[in-house]
């Protein structure tokens, strides 16, 4: 990896950039050349390693594609999995197309292909420190509406998804076999334990869970089948 200090210099602050690869002087040469111009680093050699000191103060990553116990892939989603939704530049082979394509669709921020001169790296670094992660800010908003979802009971959640779907609520009371007031009631105690103003609103909060593939949905919604006048239910108290 050529190595030109001559980059134009530039500080970044409370801010810490994890370099995972599997190579001693790649490395090491990328560690100098942060620490030249000011970015603190932490160097590591295998990806449980970084996995295992990620934390708050982290601000990127810079992952080789070609990890000793994993691939970059399987790095980013472990990473996801244990909540660290941090930008990740992916550092692959010259001319390996196929593994720089394959990172981004998993989530990486950007590519770059070794061996590389210092300037450029550090400037796609510095793009990924600035930009952050659209990714995560996704995932924290599906987080947040999977949170909020949780607090509905069973029921509220099966009004919530006829609401979503556009049904009124006499249509909602046949579905389920309950009354139209019931309806109304659960409806009224779905707006305030998820703190939604609208049905557009609930309808935003519920895609957004759905964003995580029903993975931490807080119910597991079953197939229903309309119920007879003689099953309604009597208004909630």
């Amino acid at each position: 990896m050529p190595l030109q200090m001559s980059a134009p210099a530039y500080s970044q602050t409370a801010c810490l950039v994890h370099i995972v690869d599997g190579d001693l002087l790649s490395r090491s040469t990328l560690s100098r050349a942060l620490g030249a111009v000011g970015i603190a680093c932490r160097v590591h050699s295998t990806a449980a390693d970084a996995l295992a000191v990620l934390g708050t103060a982290s601000a990127c990553i810079v992952l080789r594609s070609d990890l000793p116990d994993m691939t970059a892939i399987e790095f980013m989603a472990e990473a996801s999995l244990l909540g660290h939704d941090l930008p990740v530049l992916v550092v692959t082979e010259q001319g390996d197309v196929d593994a720089a394509v394959a990172a981004m669709k998993a989530g990486a921020m950007d590519c770059i292909a070794h061996p590389f001169a210092i300037p450029p790296f550090l400037e796609r670094l510095r793009a990924c420190l600035a930009s952050g992660n659209p990714q995560a800010q996704q995932r924290d908003r599906s987080r947040d509406a999977v949170r909020r979802l949780a607090l509905l009971s069973r029921r509220e959640s099966e009004v919530l998804e006829l609401i979503v779907e556009g049904k009124q609520s006499k249509t909602i009371a046949w579905e389920l076999g309950i009354s139209i007031k019931t309806v109304e009631v659960h409806r009224a105690r779905i707006m305030e334990k998820t703190g939604c103003r609208s049905i557009v609103g609930l309808g935003r909060l519920w895609e957004a869970a759905e964003m995580l593939r029903g993975r931490d949905m807080p119910h597991a919604l079953t197939v229903r089948q309309p119920a007879q006048p003689a099953l309604m239910e009597v208004a909630a108290s």
